[in-house]
């Protein structure tokens, strides 16, 4: 029997979700190796609920102690895979493969994943159209990069996700105000304690490429790569922005015509060479523009909500979760992914600023035909901030339906029918 560590984070998918496809799995063992929270107690009562039904349970101090935790079991019992759905974890992950014998990828390419400032390099030296971008190290180089970019722009972490900590700016003076406001305000969300620097990017005009105008200029590639194979099982396709620049939505498959796929592949398929990325499932978000497709942003994980939308939208033929972990373990991976239907994921967010949530009401959401399951996340007394992107999500909906333009109507139907009042902080 095969052994597989998984390993999680309280900031990744939760076992709950994931352990009901790795069951199915035929003579693997599932070790789980878990970091919980220090202050989301209902996400912790579900680790102590779930962890050991399919498998023994090792908790984790922190990610140096699931290192040395996930070696030692290693060295005892010989662990054969390691999986893991954290982009916080991906780094880890990445040095148990090498101390367990496994193919994977080099340190570059793992900070390139992480860092967008060493990505952003990466891709612009071996000519992957990417949006301008000048990496500032403090407040001296505001003006330099402010003089090579213009404006408007883009002040970016170069650790961050989910519209986490971007700002846009108009001139010099917003600039240094938002470059002061990063100092206040970013926490790394991708490696903790880890500092970093930001990026001042040009702000790039889109183009709508699809034939329905309430979706967004841009799109993500969920792709599997297996022995330096790059397979690409999918394109998102995304609702507008939130002000300020926060994800709102996400349907599988796309309802792009054929050419632009091929287009859109075709630059992730470059890029990805590029990092040299294997053995992994990456998510990559392209932008739409008249000099043709741009990358935004490669990640070495799925899509967010990804694996749920792609089982939805295959009528449960098609589960990542199992294929990464045949991934992790060197088995052939399916990449022939049969769509049926759309599926969508939708979340609703706060207005621009700090708010305190004094009433919160999700039951008009009941009546929207597409929703097959709505998961609240807020309630009243809760704080939360725009600044934080996705990170501060009110609630979030699954959606399936035949019809597209059905499925992206009620999408934006839940915006207007969740029922919040606000104090602004």
């Amino acid at each position: 029997m095969k052994k597989l560590a998984l390993l999680l984070h309280h900031a990744g998918t939760a076992p709950d979700l994931i352990y009901p496809s790795l069951k199915s799995l035929n003579n693997v063992e599932i070790i789980t190796f878990y970091i919980k929270s220090k202050t989301n107690f209902s996400l912790n009562k579900v680790y102590d609920e779930t962890i050991g039904t399919i498998g023994p349970g090792f908790e984790c101090s922190n990610e140096m102690d699931l290192l040395e935790k996930v070696k030692q079991y290693h060295d005892q019992y010989h662990i054969d895979g390691v999986l893991t759905f954290a982009e916080m974890l991906v780094k880890y992950c990445n040095e148990i493969n090498h101390y367990i014998g496994n193919p994977f990828m080099s340190e570059e390419t793992i900070i390139a994943l992480q860092n967008k400032k060493n990505q952003r390099n990466l891709l612009k030296n071996n000519n992957i159209p990417i949006p301008k971008f000048f990496e500032i190290f403090n407040e001296y180089d505001l003006e330099k990069a402010a003089e090579y970019i213009g404006f408007p722009s883009l002040l970016k972490p170069n650790y961050g996700g989910g519209g986490y900590g971007i700002l846009l700016v108009e001139n010099l003076d917003e600039l240094r105000k938002a470059y002061y406001k990063e100092g206040i305000s970013y926490q790394n969300i991708i490696l903790e304690g880890v500092a970093t620097t930001f990026n001042l990017e040009e702000y790039m005009i889109g183009e709508n490429w699809n034939s329905i105008d309430a979706l967004a200029d841009y799109c993500s590639v969920e792709s599997i790569i297996q022995n330096g194979e790059i397979y690409h099982i999918g394109i998102s396709d995304r609702t507008k922005l939130v002000s300020p620049f926060r994800e709102s939505g996400y349907i599988i498959p796309t309802s792009l015509e054929q050419e632009k796929v091929s287009e859109i592949e075709s630059v992730a398929t470059e890029a990805l060479k590029v990092l040299g990325v294997n053995n992994i499932v990456t998510h990559t978000e392209i932008k739409f523009t008249s000099e043709g497709p741009k990358i935004i942003e490669i990640n070495g994980r799925p899509g967010g909500t990804v694996p749920f939308r792609l089982k939805n939208a295959t009528c449960g033929e098609y589960d990542l979760f199992v294929e990464m972990a045949k991934l992790s373990l060197g088995i052939p991976v399916n990449t022939k992914v049969n769509y049926k239907k759309y599926a969508a994921s939708k979340v609703v967010h706060c207005p621009e600023g700090i708010w305190k949530i004094k009433k919160v009401d999700f039951k008009n959401l009941e009546e929207i035909k597409s929703i097959t399951l709505l998961i609240p996340i807020r309630s009243a007394g809760d704080i939360v901030d725009s600044y934080n992107g996705i990170e501060d999500l009110i609630c979030l909906s699954y959606l399936e339906n035949e019809n597209v333009i059905e499925l992206v109507n009620d999408m934006y139907k839940i915006d207007r029918e969740v029922r919040i009042q606000y104090e602004l902080l």
